[in-house]
């Protein structure tokens, strides 16, 4: 699929998003009924609701499951967005709609008998529960449940992390499954397992594969570790003018941006060294030369030295581009030398 075609409005309303909507609704109603109902436990969020009611009352998972989730809908179309409350209103119509066809339809089940772990069943559904999510989140929805709560609660308090909201939300909904379905703590470690994969499979999906790894050094004498580094790990370098503040002493700091298969290397010629402070930190939603968007920038320089003045410039528009979008959001040097900045406060030896 070109990109071209991922940017065009229309079939991105119309057909993308429709089809993300329809997968991640099936995705949903396999987990629930696959993995979820023969299991007796109760994911969190309205999932875990719908499950308990279920156990209860003997209705179908379907309708319940639209029932709970039906004020929540209004709630974030009120205080969220409207397009945030329609593709969520479309995904928990369609999980609904094929949870009660499954049921309709005796959907095979990943049976409560000897042989079938529980454990893999509630792993299996996180994990596919992880992917139905992701999708969602990608196209500006959600899956429904106490996500729209929680968001709804932390644009009341202002709060700084969603993310305890949700967990406190969950944590409720697991302690009474104890009590409905009487079964000791299977229940509670099965949706505790569930909840893990489901929130590990999102991250990963979310933002694990954009990941990499900053490296920040202060050194007195920066031209001969950037060189090892540009040439050894064929990733750029910027240096920037720094000052210790305990010493006084003027420094430079290089700050480099790799793939985490390259820290093993880059240790190595770290190690050449000694006289060095350097530290490291994960980053996230990594763009740019070598890493994501402008790859076929890379391609154009690497074919021939004469394309290569020409590359550079396309480089260099491409990154005004991004620094519009961000301007406090420092790229890496796409040149082959070092980029040396305004003196800045940093650490000290």
């Amino acid at each position: 699929m070109s990109a071209s075609l991922l940017k065009n409005k229309k079939f991105y309303n119309f057909c993308l998003v429709p089809i993300v909507i329809i997968v991640s609704g099936f995705i949903r109603s396999v987990c629930v009924q696959v993995f979820v109902v023969p299991f007796n436990f109760a994911p969190g969020g309205a999932t875990g609701i719908a499950t308990m009611l279920n156990y209860g009352t003997g209705l179908a998972t379907g309708w319940l499951y639209l029932i709970v989730n039906a004020p929540l809908i209004i709630i974030a179309f009120i205080f969220i967005s409207k397009g945030f409350a329609f593709k969520t209103g479309l995904a928990i119509g369609a999980s609904s709609l094929f949870m009660l066809l499954m049921e309709y339809l005796k959907f095979p089940q990943y049976e409560n008998i000897e042989g079938n772990q529980p454990i893999l069943a509630a792993a299996a559904s996180g994990v596919l529960g992880g992917i139905g999510l992701s999708m969602m989140l990608k196209i500006g929805g959600s899956t429904g449940g106490s996500d729209i709560i929680a968001v709804c609660i932390q644009k009341k308090l202002s709060a700084t992390n969603v993310s305890w909201f949700i967990y406190g939300i969950d944590a409720t909904i697991v302690f009474v499954s104890a009590f409905v379905y009487q079964n000791g703590l299977n229940p509670v470690l099965l949706s505790l397992v569930e909840m893990f994969c489901l929130a590990m499979m999102g991250d990963v999906i979310t933002s694990g594969f954009k990941t990499a790894l900053k490296y920040e050094i202060i050194t007195k004498d920066p031209e001969p570790l950037a060189q090892d580094l540009l040439h050894g790990l064929r990733r750029g370098v910027t240096c920037t003018g720094v000052t210790g503040m305990y010493s006084h002493d003027e420094k430079y700091m290089l700050t480099c941006i790799i793939r985490k298969h390259q820290l093993s290397d880059f240790n190595k010629i770290l190690q050449k060294y000694p006289d060095t402070f350097a530290y490291l930190s994960s980053t996230r939603e990594v763009m740019g030369l070598g890493f994501s968007r402008y790859e076929e920038l890379k391609k154009i320089a690497s074919e021939s030295n004469a394309d290569r003045a020409g590359a550079i410039t396309a480089v260099a528009t491409a990154e005004q581009a991004a620094l519009a979008a961000d301007p406090t959001d420092a790229g890496q040097d796409v040149s082959d030398g070092i980029k040396t900045d305004a003196p800045e406060s940093g650490n000290d030896d």
